[in-house]
């Protein structure tokens, strides 16, 4: 008798661990809502909508980028710092050198893509701990920014606001170029062999080099891809906002991280559909982050639920991980 009702026991645990991993998130995201809801007007009108949108596309074409990182089992702590260091060059060649914008959105790709190189080379090829790579490179293209700007605010060029201010069908432009980065992404994972050459690397890269797959290669573009996507995160937040500042991009690695989690990336690597996992995780982090500001929450506040929106999202995928739900 006893040992029957230890087993009911057990499976009704198992049953509230298999709930709060699967829904926990998106319970709580919507309590916040109805929260945010009835504590302003102005939380669920459309120019609000649109403000999200506008605020999860700049960082989620870093997401996109993220979701490749986590697939193979690292991590890429230096996204912020490469958003600022990106932004710095995409701006200088604008204003300095008179180029065309898309000139300058290509040179911040090429300037994230050379420190997301050197993070694949020192990880796959030195074996580097990804951790200490990207929080050497972290500071490193945070100290480049600062250098090149001398700690000064930058003003971009009036022609940025043509790009700011576009809009199709009533939504900005960014909108587009960031779900335009998710399919693309999408598609590379999942009907591209080297997507599939990912996921083996990330669930066994041993097990994927005796196979014949080139481990290192694979690693190392994944962090490419993640630089790349950061070099062009930077610059379309720095044309959404005409101006860079010291602070630019400050601890948005977490927001990225915690995003692509949330998003369904694991940590522990091999798994990631970033349709719709990078969409959901960064609207999610944001419409809550919009939702304490309007409300008038303040900065500490704000820091409180990032904290444990990351805690919560890093809990459920090592629960995950470690075989508890199925």
């Amino acid at each position: 008798m006893e040992t029957s009702q230890a087993r009911k026991d057990a499976i009704f645990r198992k049953k509230l661990v298999d709930t709060f991993c699967n829904y926990g998130i998106y319970i709580i995201f919507l309590i916040m809502i109805i929260y945010f809801s009835v504590q302003s007007t102005g939380f669920l009108s459309l120019s609000n909508a649109i403000t999200v949108l506008q605020l999860s596309s700049t960082l989620g074409i870093s997401v996109v980028g993220m979701f490749f990182v986590l697939i193979t089992g690292g991590i890429d702590i230096s996204v912020a710092s490469n958003m600022y260091f990106s932004a710095v060059v995409g701006t200088t060649l604008l204003n300095n050198l008179g180029c065309p914008l898309i000139l300058c959105f290509v040179g911040s790709c090429l300037s994230g893509l050379l420190i997301g190189c050197i993070n694949g080379f020192c990880v796959s090829r030195l074996k580097i701990v990804p951790f200490i790579t990207t929080l050497a490179t972290y500071s490193v293209a945070k100290g480049l920014g600062l250098m090149f700007t001398n700690q000064q605010m930058l003003f971009l060029d009036a022609k940025v606001r043509v790009f700011s201010s576009t809009r199709i069908f009533g939504i900005p432009l960014m909108v587009y170029i960031f779900l335009a980065v998710v399919i693309l992404g999408h598609f590379v994972l999942t009907k591209t062999q080297y997507g599939r050459q990912l996921f083996a690397c990330g669930n066994n890269l041993t097990g994927a080099n005796k196979m014949g797959i080139n481990g290192p290669r694979v690693v190392f573009i994944a962090y490419a891809i993640c630089g790349a996507l950061a070099g062009l995160a930077g610059m379309v937040n720095a044309a959404r906002l005409s101006v860079i500042n010291p602070n630019f991009a400050q601890n948005d690695e977490f927001t990225v991280i915690s995003s692509a989690v949330i998003g369904g990336a694991s940590l522990f690597g091999g798994k990631g559909k970033v349709i719709p996992g990078a969409i959901i995780g960064i609207v999610m982090v944001q419409v809550i982050s919009n939702g304490l500001t309007i409300i008038g929450a303040s900065a500490y506040i704000q820091n409180i639920f990032k904290g444990l929106i990351i805690f919560v999202a890093v809990m459920v995928d090592s629960i995950k991980n470690n075989g508890d739900i199925h």
